[in-house]
């Protein structure tokens, strides 16, 4: 009995020491290797300057080509846009630059039916976990996540359950060096061609009296001196209650609207929410012409 108890033993003091060890590479991999995701991107920046910085979701990773914004204007810019990204991940998104000491001209943040929701995307959170020892991002999962300790004390346990953004494919490329797929020095993620079919979308018909983390962006960018500038990217033609737009540009202190820009291009579009390469690049060109005039 005493052999097996042993036998035991070992096996679990083994298990641990292969999760810490697991965990340490892991770790130590995602700090120094190459970046493979925009949050990475931002944790290997300090005490850089960027003129125009684009955050927002999805509308804004596939839809703002920054190195049309640099051509037009002569200034630098980054697309920070997240896949499924909400409010909560854009202020997450602030706060970061903040601490990296980035600093920046205009912030530019896409909003549309994310207004109407609360709490954060999986996605950005999943790109936290390697940094959950980092005082700041510590705080940040804390406030976010109900398995918090056991995310930060169990070793590997973070890569375990966020394995679908942080597994061995996405360990192994940053160890080896693997660029991604997207340049971070931009940040655009283009789509191309456009679905066969009838493009069409709905806008929500309401709209909720206040967004509690809009005024936490808003109080966030008054304390920091940061110049904040929302925006709408374009839907296309056959969209449903467009006149939301409206109603968002009466809740937000600055608003562009660019939600019917294109009120007859449909060949402009990925799919209805959006927009394909050469419909993003018409409108990054719109889009800098109108920062021009913002700035003068």
């Amino acid at each position: 009995m005493k052999i097996f108890l042993k036998y035991l033993l070992s096996i679990l003091v083994i298990i641990i020491a292969s999760l810490y060890l697991l965990d340490f590479i892991y770790t130590y991999t995602y700090h120094h290797g190459i970046a493979r995701n925009k949050l990475s991107y931002i944790m290997q920046r300090e005490n850089d300057t960027i003129d125009y910085v684009f955050i927002g979701s999805s509308r804004v990773d596939n839809t703002i080509n920054a190195d049309i914004i640099t051509s037009i204007t002569g200034k630098s810019a980054i697309n920070l846009g997240f896949q499924g990204a909400k409010l909560d991940d854009y202020y997450i998104i602030l706060q970061l630059l903040k601490k990296q000491n980035i600093k920046f001209k205009k912030v530019f943040i896409q909003v549309d039916y994310v207004f109407n929701m609360d709490g954060n995307s999986e996605i950005l959170k999943s790109y936290l976990m390697p940094y959950i020892h980092n005082d700041f991002i510590t705080a940040l999962i804390k406030k976010r996540d109900k398995e918090f300790y056991l995310l930060k004390y169990i070793p590997f346990y973070r890569y375990l359950i966020y394995d679908y953004k942080l597994g061995f494919r996405e360990f192994f490329n940053s160890a080896i060096n693997h660029k991604s797929a997207t340049d971070f020095k931009n940040g655009y993620f283009p789509k191309y061609g456009t679905l066969k079919g009838n493009l069409s979308a709905s806008l929500p018909e309401k709209i909720v009296a206040e967004n509690k983390t809009i005024n936490k962006i808003t109080s966030f960018a008054a304390k920091n001196n940061i110049s904040i500038i929302y925006f709408m990217s374009p839907f296309c033609p056959n969209t449903a209650h467009l006149e939301y737009s409206k109603k968002l540009g009466e809740k937000l202190p600055t608003f562009l609207d660019y939600s019917n820009i294109f009120p007859t291009q449909n060949n402009y579009f990925f799919n209805c929410g959006h927009l394909n390469n050469e419909g993003a690049s018409t409108f990054s060109k719109i889009l800098a012409k109108d920062i021009m005039r913002i700035d003068n």
